[in-house]
């Protein structure tokens, strides 16, 4: 074969094929993330703007559906209440998560145990968790705050009716939900620290707060930032422990963002007023990946 023959140019037709291949191998996914994501987002910002219930679309009104959502009644304090939600979950959640992959990267003994019984909150549904805290803090029916009262001579309120210590008993109830994910991305980041880099720090005296500041969590830090992005991102859109355990009482201090959507959309039928606050929350997400993101990549320079 002479060297002008395998010089030859790629047929146009051929060159055209290859350049459209990647994206008709990928036509299908992305036909079916536009139908399942992008559609409803889009019809849920023109639902938004029009007084709608049901599915139909009523008068239209402009902005006043998220103004209503983020200014009117007790609209700041659902705000306060998420926000509330997400960094009481995040702070408790966090330690709980780094602290069991810790504790499972050591050569414990039953330590297969350990992981299964550590991880099986994360395999519980939401409403089976939220329906086993309500009743574990239930004063008139807990045998755990019944033998606690007898114990100490205590008498221990309603938690979940309680102005004051509802937002603490969901944080709990969702952290104990949460952690099992960032205690497995953890632990999965746990493997890749050299145990060479651990031996030397302890040959130079370091103890065992210095070694996991210093050799340990800059290892870890970017997973565990991933695993902060997606536990941030489940609590502030979280509903079902909430309705669950106390549909946003009492007198609101529970009711965050994301209930409020759910009550406007599926008990109050308000179907714009509802997309205008799915549409905000959607905002929120994106401002929350974004920083995450932001922090990632002065990570990684």
């Amino acid at each position: 074969m002479s060297a002008h023959a395998l010089a030859a140019p790629m047929p146009v037709g051929a060159v055209r094929r290859r350049v459209l291949y990647p994206y008709l191998a990928i036509a299908p996914a992305l036909i079916l993330i536009a139908a399942v994501s992008f559609a409803p987002l889009g019809y849920a910002l023109v639902q938004s703007v029009y007084k709608s219930r049901y599915l139909d679309l009523g008068q239209f009104v402009g902005f006043a559906n998220y103004a209503d959502f983020l200014f009117g009644n007790a609209a700041l304090a659902r705000i306060g209440n998420s926000l509330t939600f997400v960094f009481g979950t995040v702070a408790v959640a966090t330690p709980l998560g780094v602290g069991f992959a810790m504790l499972l990267n050591q050569p414990i003994r039953f330590r297969g145990w350990f992981r299964t019984v550590l991880i099986l909150p994360w395999l519980v549904s939401a409403l089976v968790g939220g329906l086993l805290w309500a009743w574990l803090i239930n004063p008139s029916f807990s045998p755990v705050i019944q033998d606690i009262e007898r114990l100490f001579h205590l008498s221990i309120p309603s938690l979940l009716t309680s102005f004051t210590w509802s937002m603490p008993a969901l944080i709990l109830a969702h952290s104990w939900s949460s952690y099992p994910m960032i205690m497995v991305f953890t632990l999965a980041a746990l493997q890749t620290v050299p145990n060479e880099l651990n031996e030397a720090a302890v040959i130079d005296g370091a103890g065992p707060w210095q070694r996991f500041a210093h050799v340990t969590f800059p290892h870890i830090r970017s997973t565990l930032l991933v695993a902060l992005v997606l536990t941030t991102l489940n609590t502030f859109n979280h509903v079902t422990m909430v309705l669950v355990m106390t549909g946003g009482g009492p007198v609101g201090s529970t009711e965050t963002m994301a209930l409020k959507v759910f009550l406007e959309a599926f008990k109050y039928y308000r179907m714009g007023t509802a997309s205008a606050g799915a549409v905000v929350i959607f905002a929120v997400n994106v401002i929350f990946a974004l920083i995450y993101a932001r922090i990632l990549r002065d990570e990684a320079a």
